[in-house]
């Protein structure tokens, strides 16, 4: 991918920054892209190295900064919020179709759809296994296998 096409796919996401008063408008313009490009998740170090004309030992820096570390985490978590945010929009929506299937007509989808219902409710049977296992050391095995084999009552021990 060239330097023009990854400019392109991160335009967006800098418009998007650069027009808020964010902490990571203080950077350096190639810190800034460093960071946008690292948050997509889709280049190595080497190749981010690659593509910002910079030595990967540079990216290693940058990201032991703390500002470049708070910055990262800010995104971050801005992102799990609207992921979240777009999951629980979404779940009215999924319990609403989870309900309708417990009306098909193909009986094992209703029946999957209720044991979901009622799992999630907190009525899910007890999947308990119970193993009553005693452990024995070699040395008591052995010496019951010695007890089960020879009989001590026929030797003599004799002291000299």
């Amino acid at each position: 991918m060239s330097t023009n096409e990854v400019k392109d796919t991160s335009d967006s996401m800098e418009l998007e920054v650069q027009t808020s008063n964010h902490p990571i408008t203080n950077l350096p313009p190639k810190m800034q892209r460093f960071i946008q490009l690292y948050m997509t998740g889709q280049y190595s170090l080497s190749k981010l190295a690659m593509l910002l004309e910079v030595h990967p030992n540079t990216l290693g820096k940058w990201l032991r900064r703390k500002d470049v570390r708070d910055i990262i985490a800010d995104m971050q978590q801005a992102t799990q919020d609207v992921v979240n945010m777009q999951l629980k929009a979404l779940t009215l929506k999924a319990v609403n179709k989870l309900s309708a299937l417990t009306d098909s007509p193909i009986d094992g989808v209703a029946l999957q759809a209720v044991k979901d219902i009622l799992d999630r409710a907190g009525h899910k049977p007890k999947q308990e296994i119970k193993v009553d296992k005693t452990v024995r050391t070699y040395e008591e095995k052995l010496n019951d296998i010695i007890k089960e084999t020879i009989d001590v009552t026929d030797y003599q021990v004799r002291e000299e």
